[in-house]
């Protein structure tokens, strides 16, 4: 598992610097070469400071009894495992898809070049972290899209790869950031005095 902690690592110290999440908010996994096991982080780990002892091994196939040690998020996690091609996952509190996911409705439409031909439509759903529902919602949506955002809450993006999750995840938040400036922005009245 050596190869594959350091590289959630590596991804973890990238989420937190990027300021996707804060340092004990959001998750990652990934599919273990070949196998039916899942890697995840522990529940309340340090994205940024992760090592060894915060991976856990959870059985792909169903509940397991690691699910305790693991991230709270691992049924949503496997959830997508069981439903699509994906091989990592990212789940991140970034805070302006947050945001837009509280104001907007069903989904978030990317208004900027890079995300209406990288990421498309963004869906965005319902359930409690942690939930049966939240894991059906997400999966769900993650059948035709790269990312969601679940309300409240944060974005699952998922990849191939992890630096493949991650680029979804800055991709999501960037256009989250873009269309909330724009919707949010209110031009300076002239009032015809330089300086004022």
């Amino acid at each position: 598992m050596s190869i594959e902690w350091q590289e959630m690592a590596r991804i973890g110290k990238k989420a937190v610097s990027a300021g996707l999440t804060s340092s004990r908010f959001g998750n990652i996994s990934m599919l273990h070469r070949n196998t039916n096991v899942i890697l995840i982080t522990c529940t309340g780990s340090m994205l940024d400071e992760l090592d060894e002892s915060q991976v856990v091994e959870v059985d792909l196939a169903g509940p397991c009894p690691l699910d305790k040690t693991a991230s709270s998020e691992t049924c949503v996690h496997r959830a997508i495992y069981q439903c699509t091609s994906a091989r990592a996952i990212i789940h991140t509190h970034s805070p302006y898809a947050v945001a837009l996911s509280i104001i907007e409705r069903s989904s978030l439409e990317p208004i900027d070049s890079e995300g209406k031909n990288f990421v498309g439509a963004i869906p965005i759903v319902d359930g409690t972290f942690g939930s049966s529902d939240l894991a059906k919602n997400v999966s769900s949506a993650l059948r035709g899209h790269a990312a969601c955002i679940a309300r409240g809450h944060g974005v699952f993006a998922a990849g191939r790869s992890l630096t493949e999750a991650y680029t979804v995840a800055c991709m999501a938040e960037h256009s989250s950031q873009v269309r909330y400036l724009v919707q949010n922005y209110v031009p300076q009245r002239s009032t015809g005095q330089m300086g004022q």
